[in-house]
């Protein structure tokens, strides 16, 4: 299985510190940092059943995927190769890496409150939107930062995540490379096998 499948932790706490989907409104910027702290509060409370574990990843997980434009990252991560694919295998694509997202997602929440994160700035490009910010660890204060851009775009009145770069690696484009690498050599099959294989070896 590619390592950016499995998505390093630092990516994955980038993705933890995505806010709750709301309308849309004012800045970027602004609307992540109203945001982060409602993730934050959710992920403080008292967790010590597995059904109060289970309630609390199902909240963090939904509002994980009402931000993140899953089909949006699909497609930017094939590239030319989406085009080559029918709709059917498109769909099947996208939900095995959501799936994936989301179990990569479970097994790092107990990391999130660890970092403190500030919000630097808000870049324009075009029709998207690159939101920075430093995560610095709460108890190895000597290490330096990691910084977090979100791109987004402003999609129905909602705004969405459709790369995550951390300290300069970009979530798209190492999946792109990979994804390409696999299917290049091995076919689009072995590509979704392997992604399949991966959801079952974390469910063993």
């Amino acid at each position: 299985m590619p390592s950016t499948l499995r998505i390093s932790s630092l990516a994955l706490i980038a993705a933890l510190l995505l806010p709750a989907a709301a309308e849309a409104q004012g800045s970027a910027r602004t609307y992540l940092e109203e945001r982060h702290e409602e993730v934050n509060e959710i992920l403080r409370q008292d967790a010590e059943t597995d059904a109060a574990r289970e309630r609390r990843t199902t909240r963090l997980t939904r509002l994980l995927n009402q931000l993140l434009d899953y089909r949006g990252v699909s497609e930017a991560a094939l590239g030319d190769h989406w085009e080559a694919h029918t709709e059917e295998e498109r769909t099947q694509f996208v939900d095995l890496l959501r799936r994936l997202v989301e179990r990569n997602y479970e097994t790092n929440l107990a990391r999130i409150l660890e970092f403190e994160v500030t919000y630097d700035d808000e870049r324009r490009r075009g029709d998207s939107t690159t939101v920075t910010t430093q995560a610095r660890s709460r108890s190895q204060r000597r290490q330096p930062p990691v910084e977090i851009e979100y791109t987004m775009r402003n999609t129905g009145g909602q705004w969405r995540v459709f790369d995550v770069t951390t300290d300069g690696v970009s979530m798209v484009r190492n999946y792109r490379e990979q994804f390409s690498r696999i299917i290049d050599r091995d076919g689009w099959s072995e590509l979704i096998s392997r992604m399949q294989r991966r959801l079952e070896e974390d469910q063993g």
